[in-house]
Formats: structure tokens, sequence, C-alpha cells
């Protein structure tokens, strides 16, 4: 975990983000490419002169429609996966956030974004077995334990 830049930075930030009863939010993402699908937070690329921490909470504000401040500290998380084809192999800035309530309203920029976003929920650490496609990363309440959560 750091409480600043390293180097290099992550080019990609996720947002573990729960609500007020503790429930964390997860995108359901279909694989154009494959087919496959996956769970996890709201996240995507860092753009031409942001931070990580402004990346972080302008990806949640796009897939998930929340506002929220997400802080400096983070997480560094390794992602091994494909996606279209190709192969992803990095580390994502991981940020923990609170939302105000559990209302969701993604605001999707690109069309790619809004067909391959199935749905979206709140889930306890206790339902994640249970979804009907891999969550990534495997223990994101954990992630929250060690970002202060």
């Amino acid at each position: 975990m750091t409480d600043g830049p390293s180097e290099p930075d992550p080019t990609h930030v996720r947002v573990l983000v729960v609500e007020p009863s503790g429930r964390l939010l997860l995108m359901k993402w279909r694989d154009p490419g494959s087919g496959r699908c996956a769970w996890e937070p709201p996240g995507g690329g860092v753009e031409a002169g942001e931070t990580l921490a402004e990346a972080a909470e302008r990806e949640l504000l796009e897939e998930a429609g929340i506002v929220a401040r997400v802080g400096d500290r983070w997480l560094a998380v390794g992602r091994d996966d494909t996606w279209k084809g190709e192969r992803r192999l990095r580390d994502e800035a991981y940020f923990a956030a609170r939302a105000a309530s559990d209302a969701v309203d993604p605001q999707m920029p690109t069309a790619e974004e809004r067909s391959t976003l199935l749905a979206w929920r709140w889930a306890t650490a206790g339902e994640l077995a249970g979804l009907d496609a891999p969550v990534h990363p495997a223990d994101p309440f954990g992630l929250l334990g060690l970002l202060g959560h």
C-alpha cells in the first residue's frame, strides 16, 4: 500500500466503494471477445493529466453515477487476465470510498462500455462466493481492511 505516488504509477484504477450498510459495489462485465464475465469494482484507465485519485473519482462517477472522495491512499493490486483477446498484465491502484446511499446510475461515455456492462449490485462478503461469475480481486473486503475501511 502507498500513501502517494510510486514509480511507475499504475495506468488503471479501481474504487472499492461501500454504501452506508457496508455492502460493496460490484459491476458485472462481459468480455466482447470471449464472452466471459467477471464482477469487479468500478474503475478504468487514467487519462492524460489526471492524478490517480482524480481518475478513480471520475471512473466512479462514470460507471456508477456516484460522487465520492477517494483520498490519497491506494493499494497496488496485480491483474493478469484477457480482454478482447489481449492479455492485461498490470498493477491497478485500488482506492476506498464511501457512498452516501445505495443509488447507482451509470453514466457510461462510450458505446462499448454501455454494451459490456451487464449488471451491478451491492454485495456483502458472504455473498461473493455465490455470484454467477468470478470476482476480481478475489478478496475485495480484505483490501478494504488494508485501506483502513
